[in-house]
């Protein structure tokens, strides 16, 4: 709907962890979003405070990431930011206020006024 192509878009993850407020990475969703995503050609970073380095997993192999800091300006640099898992140590405002498309999986946009699009999904 923006116009860009997914090959090429910088896309920043937000938590790969389970579940919030974890650092147990196993059967996490994060990693086949992962593959699909650098599969299709985007720029894939992430960002979890429980969770520095995205582990070597038996089924993914390596991804080669690790957490990024989260500032204004990474937010709006980001061509798109997925919500993956809803830490409660993420400000969940800064994103509304600097992303501007965000892919929200975990309804943490509600009720928030974003300055960009957000899709649901």
């Amino acid at each position: 709907h923006d116009g860009k192509p997914l090959k090429g878009s910088d896309v920043l993850i937000l938590g790969i962890a389970y579940k919030p407020n974890v650092d147990d990475i196993r059967e996490t969703p994060a990693a086949e979003i992962v593959r699909i995503l650098e599969e299709a050609g985007a720029k894939v970073s992430y960002h979890d405070p429980h969770v520095a380095v995205f582990p070597s997993m038996r089924r993914y192999g390596s991804f080669d990431l690790s957490s990024e800091d989260l500032t204004p300006e990474r937010l709006a640099k980001a061509d798109c930011v997925m919500v993956v898992t809803d830490h409660a140590a993420i400000s969940w405002d800064m994103v509304a206020k600097h992303a501007k498309l965000v892919v929200d999986t975990r309804n943490t946009m509600a009720g928030r006024d974003c300055a960009g699009r957000v899709v649901r999904a």
